[in-house]
């Protein structure tokens, strides 16, 4: 369960820079299979008509196949209950992904492609892509054992509509406190196409401004 500042996916703000409430689930199958929820309240301002609500559904394998080597395959699908782009049309912002990823000690890449026509909202998008690189190391700094260096850089790259593609980033440091996990990140995105900073505007709100964003975990076994 997590308390947010606010929710940014893909360095893009959810929740017009407000607080965000979020929790899910995992279960571990044999063999290395497994499925999960997870879920956050979005703005209905961008998510227009629905009920205030990402629920997120997910399932893959994960297997070390080679000396800490993992290797993470799946399914990662998005659903925003109720909301629709517009009145008239119905279209709805419900994103279904495949992903692939590595990962060797603190460091994890991974790459997914959209598998069905629409990508968050915007139509004809099959085969959008998004690889990304994320680093979540331990301080060796005596009396900071506890303290991690957190970054990711991403990049997505919009089927049909290259005018929207854009590079995420986000930087900070997690501290883990008694089983509660306390992380401050800042984003920051880049290399934006023409029509990016127009799409990602609602209500006179940029959605793409740089932003520190402060969250408190509490994890459950």
């Amino acid at each position: 369960v997590t308390l947010a500042s606010s929710y940014r996916f893909r360095g893009i703000d959810q929740t017009f820079n407000q607080p965000a409430i979020q929790g899910g689930f995992d279960v571990t199958l044999p063999y290395g299979f497994y499925v999960g929820n997870w879920n956050s309240s979005v703005s209905s301002q961008m998510y227009t008509n629905g009920s205030g609500l990402e629920s997120d559904l997910y399932a893959g394998f994960k297997k070390d196949i080679y000396k800490g080597l993992t290797i993470d395959v799946g399914s990662y699908n998005y659903f925003y209950p109720r909301a629709t782009t517009t009145a008239n049309t119905g279209s709805n912002f419900d994103t279904y992904e495949g992903y692939l990823g590595l990962g060797y000690g603190p460091v994890a890449v991974k790459y997914s492609r959209t598998l069905g026509n629409g990508y968050f909202g915007t139509a004809n998008a099959r085969g959008t892509e998004y690889y990304q690189a994320d680093v979540n190391y331990p301080l060796p700094f005596a009396g900071f054992e506890k303290v991690s260096f957190l970054a990711h850089a991403g990049r997505t790259e919009v089927s049909n509509s290259s005018n929207l593609n854009y590079t995420d980033y986000n930087v900070g440091l997690g501290y883990d406190l008694a089983g509660w996990n306390i992380a401050a990140k800042y984003y920051t995105n880049s290399s934006e196409g023409s029509g990016f900073q127009t799409a990602n505007t609602i209500n006179g709100q940029k959605l793409y401004k740089n932003a520190g964003v402060l969250s408190v975990t509490k994890s459950f076994d």
